[in-house]
């Protein structure tokens, strides 16, 4: 066995892919008995086996050769599985995966233990079963210098014997197993495998990251090239290489782009090492495997998650008995979950113990001088509950092998800081914790948005923005002043208002008042948030949107936390991308500071006046000169500018390449009643619709603005199916447009529907709403698609059609803000009613903030829709009237 021979390291690397199959193996084996997943245990331990006897490694393959006689009864049917299996199982997986680490591949380790176990498995008896090594003991994976990367397949006439990745790496004799290990290997047909197998190459990842680097710079030279000759007539072959770019570059962020089950998957282990060491039964739910991230981001996740769910079994959960004797299921509950969510990936880590004891964690920290007792009393339950990223920090009772020293929170969070991530946390006590972690998917290139501030340009990640306001000397809402420390309600919430003098300490002309000097009176900010604080950003204008290549701080400036990093933009000049997260951390912000201090200057009346004000977020847009249409903001993904030589014109239609996809352009006088476009404009917008399988660009030739205003609407004056109604903003005259009436119009065999399937005894809906245009909207939403629907116009009005039939209704449907009995009167006394609790209630708000929805659950009502999303309503109601 030479180490440095090239044959030896492709073994290596395979070896490392089998093991991680056997563990995720076993973890599906876990969960239940499955012949398929029997075979590919049976596989892995069979290709480490025939391996390890050929290059002379021992132990490697007499461990192996043991466990696979057990795979193999198992799998004829010899052996019945049973559950006690797990624990050699894992035991075995532990030492070859050591074996494989170690410096002499094992050939020194005692594995007579192992054998001995795994023999009496053989036999039908279940060991004593030892613990696994404890989570606290769960090395991470070693990072591997490799990774595989997809290609096309093609005609193979390789062995089938083994379902490993072909290496194309070439090699100077082929390795085969010694003819004694070779028996029984597993049939598989020539059709199962080219279904099946995922053909890969291994490319070394230095490799991977110059191609990322240099793609980075391609990037660059892209959008200098678009800027330089942006005004040369014909410019088709610079549009057609600057697509063929974007479609690389999207092919290259691919292959750095890793599905996150394989790190999720083994928190399964670690979980149940955790229930063994603790004596807690904890089942662990896993959702979201298929959440895709950034290698470079993936391989730092393991340590802080594995960090995060031992505090969840530790500190968290309960034990068996005291969770019986408070009215709690014995078995703890611990929740993974990673999804999509505006640009970021959102992973939660949650449990439904104890939670966090507020009072506990101020005292310690006023105690550890962390802070004032002062301090301590302005907390409220969340706020403190987040001291516990301090360093140092700890309410556990004594001293385990598992936490007690308070190290390691401080070092989760500053590990997602690093990754340009934020963390957040929710507790209740007596009910659970929920941390919340948002990372970017990509650190390389991000869509970002160009502004200007005194001369200088800055990036902002469009991950980082939530929108852009402009407030006008005649705005109902103005920006105010609470405790020296300008802010801004934002639907109800408070959110602080920052300059760059403040964060970076950029000079700007103030008044002699002390406020943000300009011309027209009219400021403009930007709306930025780090995990679930959000502030506003101060900018004097915004230049233009633009995928940017991040290059990393200076040595000189990596104390400003504030910064990103930077990136030359596509007319040379540079920008500073800014860090939402980083700016937060170094100014502290947290929107509960805020709401703490505002509390006190608001009289009830001021706040109950504002918690009756429902209004609703619109982007105004303009398509001919002189007609102003809006649509939701809730229902808008992107907006992007684009030149009108960017088009591409196939048969009838027109398409523009955005982010490596074709969008086709609609053309709204085609479907509504307008002046047609301008003919005389250079570039105009594409509003692309936040609707499922609605992958389309609205044409509009300016974007006026984003307002949040009162929608008194009243109806169409033409018979119009994509208009909802007319409404005014600024003083002109409005056109709301139903984009999923548009979906119809412009695909009617994909959105078209019909009817409802279920059962249709189940249509009968009570609809509460207070206001006649939504209402009136609502009605013909549900008629639409064959319900029979009931109106009332409060709450008050619902419970008295209820009481008088109260086993008619199949469903009630209500509003949340309304005068006489508010939606949350109207669910409480329904789930108090014995006639009406079982009856379901949906909120249908146009609040469309997560912690809106929250509330609204936590209230009692069973689902929450956003009026005028069309699909959003019909989707809620099926759920409950389509289920036996």
């Amino acid at each position: 066995m030479n180490p440095e021979d090239e044959v030896f390291k492709n073994f290596l690397v395979e070896m490392g892919e089998k093991l991680e199959e056997l563990e995720n193996g076993l973890a599906e084996l876990e969960t239940g008995f499955s012949q398929d997943v029997v075979n590919k245990l049976f596989r892995a331990v069979h290709t480490i086996k025939g391996g390890g006897g050929f290059f002379g490694l021992t132990k490697v393959s007499e461990l192996s050769h043991v466990f696979e006689d057990v795979l193999m009864k198992v799998r004829e049917g010899e052996l019945p599985y049973a559950d006690h299996m797990l624990g050699p199982f894992y035991s075995a997986c532990d030492a070859l995966r050591g074996m494989h680490e170690s410096e002499d591949y094992g050939n020194k380790s005692d594995i007579n233990q192992l054998c001995s176990d795994l023999r009496e498995v053989e036999g039908g008896k279940g060991p004593d079963e030892a613990p696994s090594p404890s989570a606290s003991e769960v090395e991470p994976e070693k990072r591997k210098d490799e990774e595989k990367v997809p290609i096309e397949k093609g005609p193979s006439n390789e062995s089938l014997e083994s379902s490993a990745p072909v290496d194309l790496t070439p090699k100077p004799k082929e390795v085969k197993a010694p003819p004694e290990e070779s028996d029984n290997p597993p049939v598989v047909s020539r059709l199962e495998k080219s279904l099946n197998q995922n053909e890969t190459i291994r490319v070394k990842v230095d490799l991977l990251n110059k191609l990322m680097e240099l793609t980075g710079e391609i990037v660059l030279g892209r959008n200098q090239l678009l800027r330089q000759f942006a005004k040369m007539d014909d410019k088709s072959n610079l549009v057609a290489m600057a697509h063929m770019i974007s479609d690389l570059q999207q092919l290259v962020l691919q292959t750095r782009m890793q599905p996150i089950g394989g790190t999720f998957t083994k928190f399964k282990r670690i979980v149940r090492d955790l229930a063994k060491q603790l004596d807690k039964p904890i089942d662990l739910v896993i959702k979201g495997e298929d959440t895709e991230l950034d290698r470079s981001i993936i391989e730092s996740l393991s340590d802080p998650l594995t960090h995060l769910i031992r505090n969840c079994a530790d500190h968290g959960l309960e034990d068996p008995s005291t969770r019986i004797g408070q009215g709690k299921d014995r078995v703890g509950t611990v929740w993974l979950q990673a999804r999509h969510e505006g640009g970021q990936v959102v992973i939660t880590v949650e449990d439904d113990g104890k939670g966090i004891d507020a009072a506990k964690v101020k005292a310690k920290a006023v105690a550890n001088n962390v802070i004032s007792q002062i301090e301590a009393d302005a907390m409220g339950e969340n706020e403190a509950a987040k001291l516990i990223f301090h360093p140092g920090l700890s309410t556990a009772e004594a001293v385990t092998s598992l936490s007690g020293r308070g190290v390691g929170m401080d070092v989760v969070k500053s590990t997602f800081e690093k990754l340009g991530g934020a963390i957040d946390l929710e507790t209740n006590l007596g009910s659970g914790t929920k941390v919340i972690i948002h990372l970017p998917t990509t650190l390389t290139i991000m869509s970002s948005l160009i502004v200007r501030i005194e001369g200088d340009r800055y990036a902002v990640p469009h991950s980082e923005l939530k929108e852009v306001i402009l407030v006008r000397p005649e705005d109902e809402i103005q920006i105010e002043q609470i405790r020296d420390r300008e802010v801004y309600r934002l639907r109800g919430n408070l959110i602080p208002i920052l300059s760059m003098e403040e964060i970076t300490g950029v000079r700007r002309e103030v008044e002699k008042d002390g406020k943000l000097s300009s011309k027209s009176g009219e400021v403009l900010f930007l709306v930025l948030h780090s995990g679930l604080n959000q502030f506003g950003l101060l900018i004097d204008s915004i230049d233009h949107t633009e995928e940017i290549v991040v290059k990393p701080l200076a040595q000189i400036l990596s104390s400003h936390t504030f910064y990103a990093g930077s990136s030359i933009l596509g007319d040379s000049d540079v920008a500073m991308v800014l860090s939402a997260n980083g700016i937060c951390q170094s100014h502290k912000l947290h929107i509960h500071d805020l709401e703490t201090s505002v509390q006190s200057t608001k009289s009830f009346e001021e706040m109950q006046i504002l918690d009756m004000q429902e209004k609703q977020d619109l982007l105004v847009f303009r398509y001919s000169r002189n007609e102003q249409l809006a649509i939701p903001l809730s229902l808008v993904f992107k907006v992007e500018q684009i030149e009108v030589g960017q088009i591409q014109n196939v048969a009838d239609n027109h398409f523009i390449n955005l982010e490596g996809k074709n969008i086709l352009l609609l053309y709204l006088d085609k479907y509504l009643t307008l002046e047609p476009l301008p003919e005389d404009l250079e570039t105009f917008y594409i509003i692309t619709p936040k609707i499922k399988d609605f992958e389309v660009g609205i044409v509009a030739s300016s974007i006026e603005e984003s307002v949040h205003t009162r929608l008194n609407l009243d109806s169409p004056p033409i018979n119009e199916a994509a208009i909802l109604g007319i409404t005014t903003v600024r003083e002109k005259i409005t056109f709301l447009v139903d984009l999923f009436s548009l979906a119809e119009q412009v695909s009617p065999d994909r959105f078209k529907r019909t009817d409802l399937e279920g059962k249709p005894e189940k249509d009968r809906l009570l609809v509460v709403e207070d206001t006649p245009f939504f209402r009136d909207l609502e009605k013909t939403y549900f008629e639409s698609v064959g319900f029979r629907v009931t109106l009332a116009n409060n709450g008050q009005e619902a419970v008295d059609l209820l009481m008088e039939r109260p086993n008619y209704y199949n469903l009630v449907v209500s509003d949340i803000v309304m005068p006489v009995m508010d939606g949350y009167e109207l669910v409480k006394t329904m789930k108090s009613a014995e006639k009406l609790s079982k009856i379901p209630v949906i909120a249908l708000t146009s609040f469309t903030e997560e912690e809106s929805r929250e509330k609204a659950l936590e209230a009692g009502f069973d689902g929450y829709a956003i009026k005028t999303n069309k699909e959003n309503i019909l989707r809620a109601v099926e759920r409950f009237l389509v289920e036996d």
